[in-house]
C-alpha cells in the first residue's frame, strides 16, 4: 500500500476542534451496508456476584486513623507508560511502535516503515480509559507489510503491548469489522469510552488507483484484560485458650479485616465477629471451646481467604 495516510479521511475542519480533533470533527457515521463484521465475541450475561450473606458489607471493618492519610501511589497504581512494542501471537506479529499524530492536512500520520506500527499519540495510551489506536500498513511495493494478516484475527485472540518501563498489558479481541473508508465510525474507533480499548487498523479491499489507497478499512477492536483481585493468604497459628480464639495477622497491606465464623451443632455456619486489621487478633465468647470456630482474612476489594484451621 503506497500510503496509509488516507487511513481515515478526516475533514479539513480538524483545526477547529478543541482537543481530540480527529474525534469530534463530524457526527458519528452510521455503518454502511457494506460493513462486514468478520468476528465478534459473544457477550455472556454478567455473572451474579457470589453472595456472602449480610456480612459482605465492607463497613464492618473500620479504618484506623493512620490509614486515612493519602497513601503513596504504588507502581501498580500508576498509569500505563509510553507503548513501545506490539505482539500479536496469532498472526506472528512483533513490531516496534512509533508515535504518530495529525498531519498539517488533518490526516492521521503513518509509520515510517512497512514493518512499523504507529501509535496515535494525541489519543489514549494503551491501557488508559478510552480508545487507543495503532495503525499499520497491509502491504507495500515490496510485498506484505506488518498488518497483512490482521484480517485473520478472531474474537478471543490475544494482543500484547509492552511500555517503556517493561510492563506488559494484555488485550483480547472482541470483534473485527471492515468499513468503507468513507464511512468508518471515527467516534467508535478514536473517541471516548468508559472501557480501556485498543483498536488496530489497516487497509483492506481493492486498491483504488484513482485515490491511491484501498477502498476499505479493517478495524480490530480489543479490550484490556484486567487482573482480578487476588485472594489473600489464610490466617495461621490458630489457637484456643479458655474462651479466647486467636490467630496471627496476614502480612498483606490489602487486608482490612478478619471474619470469625462458628459452626453450630446442626452444622450451619454463622458469622461470629468481624475484626478490623488493626485490632487484636482474638475473639472471646462463652462458646469458644464448645463450638468449632475458624477465621478468614478479607481485603479492601472484598476478596476473602480460604477458611483457617478449625478449632
Amino acid at each position: 500500500m503506497k500510503r496509509l495516510i488516507y487511513l481515515f479521511l478526516l475533514p479539513a475542519a480538524v483545526a477547529a476542534a478543541a482537543f481530540m480533533i480527529v474525534l469530534l470533527i463530524q457526527p458519528v457515521f452510521s455503518s454502511p451496508t457494506e460493513t462486514q463484521v468478520l468476528s465478534e465475541r459473544n457477550e455472556a450475561p454478567a455473572e451474579a456476584e457470589e453472595e456472602a450473606g449480610e456480612f459482605e458489607d465492607m463497613e464492618a471493618f473500620t479504618v484506623h486513623p493512620s490509614q486515612e492519610e493519602a497513601p503513596e501511589v504504588s507502581e501498580e497504581e500508576k498509569g500505563p507508560g509510553i507503548p513501545e512494542t506490539l505482539t500479536v501471537p496469532a498472526i506472528d506479529v512483533e513490531a516496534d511502535l512509533e508515535e504518530v499524530g495529525i498531519l498539517d492536512n488533518g490526516q492521521m500520520g503513518v509509520p515510517d516503515s512497512a514493518e512499523g506500527v504507529g501509535w496515535f499519540e494525541p489519543g489514549a495510551r494503551p491501557g488508559e480509559q478510552g480508545n487507543a489506536v495503532l495503525a499499520g500498513h497491509v502491504d507495500s511495493r515490496d510485498g506484505p507489510a506488518v498488518f497483512y494478516d490482521l484480517h485473520e484475527l478472531e474474537a478471543g485472540d490475544e494482543v500484547f503491548v509492552t511500555d517503556d518501563e517493561g510492563s506488559e498489558l494484555q488485550f483480547e479481541v472482541t470483534k473485527t469489522v471492515v468499513y468503507d473508508r468513507r464511512e468508518a465510525p471515527l467516534e467508535e474507533i478514536f473517541g471516548r469510552s468508559d472501557g480501556r480499548h485498543l483498536n488496530l487498523i489497516t487497509c483492506t479491499g481493492t486498491f483504488n488507483q484513482e485515490y491511491g489507497t484501498h477502498d476499505d478499512r479493517l478495524v480490530v477492536y480489543t479490550e484490556l484484560v484486567e487482573e482480578e483481585a487476588g485472594q489473600p493468604d489464610t490466617p495461621e497459628n490458630i489457637s484456643v485458650s479458655g474462651q479466647s480464639f486467636r490467630w496471627h495477622a496476614v502480612d498483606d497491606e490489602n487486608v482490612v479485616g478478619y471474619r470469625v465464623y462458628r459452626e453450630l451443632e446442626d452444622g450451619t455456619v454463622e458469622l461470629a465477629a468481624s475484626k478490623a486489621a488493626y485490632e487484636r487478633k482474638s475473639y472471646s465468647s462463652d462458646d469458644v471451646g464448645e463450638l468449632t470456630h475458624y477465621v478468614t482474612a478479607v481485603t479492601k476489594d472484598g476478596a476473602e481467604s480460604e477458611p483457617s484451621e478449625k478449632q
